[in-house]
């Protein structure tokens, strides 16, 4: 690059960077132009802006030496300290949103800037190659925190449900075998001595032994539901069968085309809808559940409800608190949303909007 096009570029980048305030109030507009004024979060508008920020730097160091200048380390440093909790939880697609709505204003400024001033043609394709170039970078940065989230999301998910077959193993299965053990060490105990007694702790240890091999096969039965299966309600049904507790009347209702739902959101369809049902069961005390799953071509909309004891969902002390939170884990990972409505002798309503590929945004 000879002195005169230094030059050049020097006094363009010094015109350009002058413009930053402008361009990043035009960005700041139009995002939220998109996203309407209740559809961003400040830290999300805040972290966009501190990413566009570094952009317009990028652009303005590769105008000034002729070269592309994207500072990774600075990228970097801000994604470790800003985005972590803010942005890591953020779909790709929205950094290539936010993306198309920075290129305009700053290409916009860049020509301006550069209009009427010798080698404009090749300071304004330095610029542009920046541009393209720094965000890119940060476009890779958030594809591989996002998947980084996932991953975490994922492992809690599976964390959860190993707590919760613990949880079912513990209390379905331990306490009769526990009354199993106890009963066969004073058959035992009074096989000499008290003969009629000893038979009647035999005949206790026998009972609650079936009781330990029906639990065992329901946990099995439990399981074996939560793989690959072909149909939402018959999975449910089956699920239902194999609760088979309570006195409660259970409608049940899947309604639209399974066939719209890809099968691994079906399947966290089925164990949200069945974590619902199993605290309904355990812990309403209701005369009549009722749960519905409406597939619509662009959401699933589930919903349990009962009319039993019901809660307050303020004071912290809802029954099955970690069941409730691994749904809405599911739930959210599937981007979508969980509402609980209840209250104390009102009953419990717990609803799940999930959208499907392709639905409009």
């Amino acid at each position: 690059m000879d002195q005169s096009a230094l030059a050049t570029g020097i006094a363009i980048a010094s015109a350009f960077e002058a413009r930053h305030e402008s361009v990043l109030d035009t960005f700041r507009k139009r995002l939220i132009g998109i996203c309407g004024p209740l559809g961003l979060e400040e830290a999300l508008l805040s972290q966009a802006i501190a990413q566009a920020r570094q952009v317009l730097v990028d652009v303005t160091d590769s105008v000034r030496t002729g070269q592309i200048q994207v500072d990774e380390t600075a990228i970097a440093f801000l994604w470790q300290t800003g985005a972590a909790g803010v942005q890591s939880n953020q779909h790709p697609v929205e950094s290539l949103r936010a993306a198309n709505e920075l290129f305009e204003p700053v290409i916009d400024a860049v020509i301006e800037t550069a209009a009427g001033q010798p080698d404009a043609t090749c300071i304004i394709r330095t610029a542009t190659q920046a541009l393209q170039r720094s965000i890119m970078t940060r476009i890779r940065w958030a594809s591989e925190m996002y998947v980084a989230f996932l991953l975490d999301r994922v492992q809690e998910a599976q964390l959860a449900e190993r707590r919760r077959i613990a949880r079912e193993l513990h209390d379905r299965v331990g306490g009769s075998a526990s009354v199993v053990s106890r009963n066969l060490e004073l058959a035992s105990a009074y096989a000499e001595a008290d003969p009629d007694r000893s038979r009647s702790k035999m005949d206790v240890a026998y009972r609650a032994s079936l009781h330990t091999l029906e639990a065992v096969r329901g946990v099995a039965t439990d399981l074996r539901l939560e793989s690959k299966f072909d149909n939402l309600e018959q999975a449910l049904r089956g699920f239902l069968d194999v609760m088979g507790e309570g006195n409660a009347t259970v409608d049940l209702a899947v309604r639209g085309d399974e066939a719209w739902v890809p099968p691994e959101v079906l399947a966290e369809v089925f164990l949200v809808v069945r974590e619902a049902l199993r605290n309904a069961f355990r812990h309403s005390s209701a005369n009549t559940i009722l749960s519905h799953v409406d597939i619509a071509p662009h959401e699933i909309r589930a919903w349990v409800s009962d009319d039993g004891i019901g809660f307050d969902p303020d004071a912290g002390t809802a029954s099955g608190g970690g069941g409730l939170a691994s749904m809405r884990e599911r739930v959210e990972l599937l981007g979508g949303k969980l509402a609980l409505h209840s209250a104390p002798r009102h009953g419990t309503m717990i609803e799940a909007f999930i959208p499907l590929a392709g639905a409009a945004k």
